[in-house]
């Protein structure tokens, strides 16, 4: 975090203007659960160049913790085509639009980003990543059994990756397999996750949100994290 910063203040002294260099600081503040100053700094981001690379993905990471859900659902229909073959963009504006009951705009959204993942892979067999988000949407829209097999091949891939056993956990906790999904969140937070807050909001794990041991681990990791 401080050679991030370190980066930022040099970056700032070198081009202010430049757009990457606000949308950068927004994404060390989100880092940081900074979320009104993350917001500040990508919307800054924006104005300089609507196009700036990571700036929409940051803004609409921070609306969502941050219960700004309306702004977020703006955020997707003002900047869709820009976002929209950018899969991290996504995962809050759906998340947002399914809070806010819009459920048929949230599965618009999502078999949109299903469509670039499965691009993606393609490409990229190996992005870990990218098949995990992939068996959140199969969850989700109804296709259980392709969603599992890619949970397994992601975890399989990175065991100890904490993004990777989250979004384990949403698959399952889509699939409404609550076991599997307290497992798959009891290893995240053993592996170092730690944004406590877009869990607490997150849609996928509804199933959880009333447990005993989740609202255990949500506690401890929001204690590790002050």
């Amino acid at each position: 975090m401080e050679k991030g910063l370190a980066a930022c203040a040099k970056a700032e002294w070198l081009a202010a203007d430049l757009s990457e260099v606000p949308s950068a600081r927004a994404r060390i503040q989100y880092a940081q659960q900074h979320y009104d100053e993350s917001i500040r700094l990508a919307r800054r981001a924006i104005e300089l160049r609507p196009e700036c690379e990571g700036a929409h993905d940051v803004l609409g990471r921070s609306y969502f913790p941050s219960k700004r859900y309306e702004e977020a659902v703006q955020l997707a229909e003002s900047a869709l085509e820009i976002v929209s073959n950018h899969y991290n963009a996504l995962i809050p504006l759906i998340n947002s639009f399914e809070l806010l009951g819009r459920m048929a705009d949230a599965e618009r959204l999502r078999r949109r980003e299903k469509d670039v993942l499965e691009r993606q892979l393609q490409q990229f067999p190996d992005d870990v990543r990218a098949r995990i988000l992939l068996a959140v949407d199969l969850a989700c829209l109804g296709q259980p059994e392709e969603a599992v097999l890619n949970v397994r091949i992601a975890v399989a891939m990175r065991p100890t990756d904490s993004n990777v056993l989250y979004n384990a956990a949403c698959t399952f906790g889509s699939l409404a397999m609550k076991a599997d999904a307290m497992e798959m969140f009891r290893r995240c937070i053993k592996s170092g996750y730690s944004n406590a807050q877009w869990a607490l909001n997150d849609p996928d794990l509804k199933i959880l949100h009333d447990d005993p041991e989740f609202k255990s681990l949500i506690a401890t990791n929001q204690r590790s994290a002050s």
